[in-house]
C-alpha cells in the first residue's frame, strides 16, 4: 500500500467539516504522508481536485465524504493506477460497509495506512456511475424527504422520518425489466439494482451478492399493496427478503428498466433521472483501499 498520497473532503458530507483535522492528524500519525489535504465545499472544486491527484501520478487519493461524494468521484478513478481510499463521512457509508471498512476515523485511516489494496465493481446507469444501488420506487421518495441539515441533526433516524412520510405517498407503478434472461414485466413498489452486498443499511442485496463478482444484484417488491413492505422489511432483518413471495429477483450483469410513465430514479442517495434508464457494470474498473482481512 502506497503512504504517499493526497486527501480532499467533503465539508457538506455529514462529518466533513468537523473531522478534516482529525482526518489528517489520524493518517500522519500512522505515518502516511500527505502531499496534499483539502477540505472542500463544491462537489465540483472537490471533484476537480481529486481529478487533478489522479492526473498527476498521486499513487492514493483520499476522499473523505457519503455515498454520494463517492459516487461522483468514482469514475475519475475507473481504470486508472490510482488507488481510491475511502473515509466515511456520510450519514448511511454503505460503500464503507461494502469494504468492510467501520465508519470512524481511527479504523478508516488505519486501513489506509495498513490495510491492502482490491479491485472492486462499479455500476453505471444511463451516464452516471454507482457503488452501492440504483433504486425507483419507495427508496426514491424516502430519498427526496431527506436533506443535508436532517442528516446532520437525527443522523440515521431521519431516514425513518422520511420511511414514515413516503410510506403515505408512494403508489404502484408498472415495470418492465429487459435482462439477458429475458423480459419481466410486474406491479412494483420499489425496484432495487445493487451493485455491492449491502443496502439501507446492514441488509444484504441478496445471499450472492458481491462487490467483487462482476454482476448486479435485482429485487423488487412485485406488489400494489404497501403491507407488503411491512413482510418486506421483517424478513431484511433475517436476511431473507429473496423469501418473500411478493419479491422477484434477478441477477446480471446489464438490462434496460421502463415504467408506464416516467419515475425517478434514485442513484447513491441522488435523484437526478428518470425512467426509462440503461443500466451495466464496469468489473474490477476501481483500486480501491480495504482491510488486510478484506473478503468478497
Amino acid at each position: 500500500m502506497p503512504r504517499k498520497g493526497v486527501l480532499v473532503v467533503n465539508r457538506k458530507s455529514r462529518r466533513g467539516a468537523e473531522c478534516f483535522h482529525g482526518v489528517v492528524e489520524a493518517l500522519v500519525a500512522g505515518g502516511f504522508e500527505l502531499a496534499d489535504a483539502r477540505a472542500i465545499r463544491s462537489m465540483r472544486e472537490l471533484s476537480r481536485a481529486a481529478q487533478s491527484a489522479v492526473e498527476e501520478g498521486a499513487p492514493i487519493v483520499i476522499v473523505g465524504g457519503g455515498d454520494g461524494t463517492l459516487s461522483a468521484v468514482a469514475p475519475l478513478f475507473a481504470g486508472k493506477k490510482a488507488i481510491l481510499g475511502v473515509v466515511p463521512l456520510g450519514t448511511g457509508n454503505a460503500f464503507a460497509r461494502d469494504l468492510s471498512i467501520v465508519a470512524t476515523i481511527e479504523d478508516a485511516c488505519a486501513v489506509i495506512n495498513h490495510g491492502k489494496v482490491a479491485r472492486v465493481d462499479m455500476g453505471h446507469i444511463e451516464n452516471r456511475a454507482f457503488l452501492n444501488v440504483a433504486t425507483v420506487g419507495l427508496s426514491v421518495e424516502i430519498a427526496r424527504g431527506l436533506d443535508n441539515q436532517a442528516k446532520r441533526r437525527l443522523g440515521k433516524a431521519a431516514y425513518m422520518a422520511s420511511l414514515v412520510r413516503a410510506l403515505a405517498t408512494v403508489k404502484p407503478f408498472k415495470v418492465k425489466l429487459e435482462l439477458p434472461d429475458g423480459v419481466h414485466e410486474f406491479d412494483s413498489l420499489q425496484v432495487v439494482i445493487g451493485n455491492g452486498r449491502f443496502h439501507a443499511g446492514p441488509f444484504r442485496m441478496s445471499p450472492d451478492a458481491s462487490i467483487t463478482g462482476g454482476w448486479l444484484s435485482i429485487y423488487a417488491l412485485a406488489s400494489h399493496r404497501k403491507s407488503a413492505f411491512f413482510k418486506l422489511a421483517l424478513h431484511m432483518l433475517f436476511g431473507g427478503q429473496l423469501s418473500v413471495d411478493q419479491v422477484q429477483s434477478f441477477r446480471a450483469h446489464s438490462g434496460r428498466l421502463s415504467t408506464v410513465g416516467p419515475k425517478r430514479v434514485t442513484v447513491d442517495g441522488e435523484t437526478r433521472m428518470r425512467t426509462p434508464v440503461e443500466f451495466g457494470i464496469a468489473h474490477g474498473a476501481l483500486r480501491v483501499a480495504v482491510p488486510k482481512d478484506f473478503v468478497c
